[in-house]
């Protein structure tokens, strides 16, 4: 999994200055760090997004996450039984969201992101190296709410904006209104 990150980190191009901050720091810590993959390292880790877009790239499937009450990609934690990164995305996806045929063939890293987790009841506060992939699926999918979420819902991607300040989901957005 760490070659298939640094690969992916390595190859990734983006205009935004803090976005690249953030995939530089993230090489550094794939290159110096061993334990960053699962949830149990409490120092940081990497985490697996889903930022899925409808057919004609006009929607986004976004989830209004249950215990933080904001707008964001789908996504989560690598579990050690994901055998691949994509893997995990693409499961993150499919748990969240309840859409089964999501395909990989035409996915690509649109945003990498670290973040600051609050202190909970679980853990002490600590970083999530949040690396999310673009999916394309089929609008009409039918949609199932997960435990994760307060709400599931397709916005329009010139609306994503209105509702969150999350600046790597205003990012995405930016960049898909480009695609």
């Amino acid at each position: 999994m760490k070659n298939e990150i640094s690969s992916l980190l390595n190859n990734y191009q983006t205009s935004y200055d803090k976005e690249e901050e953030h995939r530089s720091t993230m090489l550094s810590i794939l290159r110096d760090q061993v334990d960053i993959f699962h949830e149990e390292s409490r120092q940081g880790h990497f985490t697996a997004s889903a930022w899925v877009l409808n057919y004609n790239k006009t929607k986004v499937l976004l989830t209004l996450h249950a215990k933080l009450n904001r707008w964001f990609q789908l996504g989560g934690h690598i579990e050690p039984t994901d055998a691949t990164f994509l893997d995990a995305c693409l499961r993150e996806a499919q748990e969240e969201s309840g859409i089964q045929n999501i395909s990989a063939d035409d996915s690509f890293l649109i945003d990498v992101d670290i973040h600051k987790i609050p202190e909970n009841s679980k853990a002490s506060a600590h970083l999530h190296y949040d690396i999310t992939m673009c999916f394309i699926v089929d609008g009409n999918a039918e949609i199932n709410i997960s435990k994760e979420s307060k709400e599931l819902e397709w916005i329009p991607i010139n609306k994503v904006k209105e509702i969150t300040s999350d600046l790597a989901v205003i990012r995405m957005a930016e960049k898909t209104m480009l695609l």
